[in-house]
């Protein structure tokens, strides 16, 4: 799965609650991300991980560290 990151930077958690499924009551904060990508199986790869603020990269990167079944890329 590919996320964009000027997508997350114009719309935020309501793209990634799109673009991953999230659940309907995803809480929409880096928490809550957290939470959902710890309990997720798949691939995410991130373009244009400049735009968006090193705090999100870092909730990807510390759930892919929890969860084996979640791999996570980042790309400038």
């Amino acid at each position: 799965m590919q996320l964009d990151g000027e997508l997350i930077k114009q719309k935020g958690h309501d793209y990634l609650a799109e673009a991953l499924d999230l659940p309907d009551y995803y809480g929409k904060n880096l928490d809550a991300l957290y939470d959902c990508l710890t309990e997720m199986d798949c691939e995410i790869e991130l373009i244009n991980a400049s735009a968006v603020d090193k705090d999100i990269i870092d909730t990807f990167k510390d759930a892919a560290d929890e969860n084996d079944f979640l791999k996570f890329e980042s790309y400038p």
